[in-house]
């Protein structure tokens, strides 16, 4: 399933849906269960930071230069929020052009 998060343009439904994917993706989870475990990992210091760490690996895994900067937009935002305590983000994004609400 291809990500939904436009770069350029925030949209908290495609955020958390895109979230949502790459945890079924990274752990191969259905999505009902891979929302619940999002929701798991939210909860926490360390949890967001083993969710970030999920979403980085999955950044450096995607083939695709559209798929992995929709990631970087990911791990941009989750950065942003607080997740990652520090970290820069990760994949081939390079700023802040999503931030413009859908």
């Amino acid at each position: 399933m291809r990500l939904q998060t436009d770069p350029s343009c925030f949209s908290i439904t495609a955020f958390l849906a895109d979230q949502v994917t790459l945890v079924a993706r990274q752990e191969k989870l259905p999505p009902g269960a891979a929302l619940l475990r999002l929701q798991e990992l939210s909860r926490t210091p360390d949890g967001r930071a083993a969710l970030m760490h999920l979403i980085e690996a999955a950044a450096e895994q995607e083939a695709n230069p559209d798929e992995a900067a929709k990631i970087g937009a990911i791990c941009h935002e989750l950065a942003a929020w607080g997740y990652g305590e520090g970290r820069r983000g990760c994949g081939a994004y390079s700023g802040d052009t999503h931030r413009a609400a859908a």
